[in-house]
C-alpha cells in the first residue's frame, strides 16, 4: 500500500546493508512529490501543500525488456519469476539500463558490471519476505 509511505527510506537502507552495496548503487530508490502553496485571504494563510513518496524497485517484469536486449545473456528471468543479472557473464554494456523503464539495472564501475535488485530470491526461497519488505516499518511494501 504505497499510500502508507512516509519517505523514511529504511527499505532503502536495509537493502544497502543487506546487499553491501556502495553509496552510488541502490536497488530501491525512494522519490518525492510535492507541491502546493500559501495563499493570504485577508490576513489569513490557508495552505494546499501535499506530498507523497513512491519506493521503487525492478519489478521483476513479465516480459522484461532487460533480458531482451542483453547480447551476453547475463540478464535473464529465472524460473521464480525474478529477473536477474549474473554477474560473471555479465560484459556491462549496459544495454539493459537504456531498455528498462524503470531504471532498475545499474552499472558498478568497481566491479565493471551490471547490478540490480534480484528480489532476495534466496529469502524468498528459504520462506522469508525480500529485506525491503521486511524492514518497512509501516508495511507499506
Amino acid at each position: 500500500d504505497s499510500s502508507r509511505c512516509t519517505g523514511c527510506k529504511t527499505c532503502e537502507l536495509a537493502c544497502k546493508d543487506y546487499k553491501d552495496l556502495t553509496p552510488d548503487v541502490s536497488f530501491r530508490r525512494i522519490y518525492e512529490y510535492a507541491g502546493g502553496d500559501w495563499q493570504e485571504d485577508n490576513g489569513v494563510w490557508h495552505q494546499n501543500v501535499f506530498a507523497y513518496y513512491l519506493s521503487i524497485s525492478c519489478n521483476h517484469c513479465e516480459d522484461p525488456a532487460c533480458t531482451k536486449v542483453c547480447p551476453s545473456g547475463a540478464m535473464h528471468k529465472r524460473d521464480d519469476g525474478f529477473v536477474v543479472v549474473n554477474e560473471e557473464v555479465c560484459i556491462g554494456c549496459r544495454y539493459c539500463h537504456m531498455a528498462c523503464p524503470y531504471g532498475a539495472p545499474q552499472y558498478n564501475a568497481a566491479k565493471g558490471h551490471m547490478t540490480k535488485c534480484d528480489g532476495c530470491y534466496d529469502r524468498v526461497a528459504d520462506g522469508k519476505k525480500p529485506i525491503c519488505v521486511e524492514s518497512c516499518p509501516l508495511r507499506a511494501l
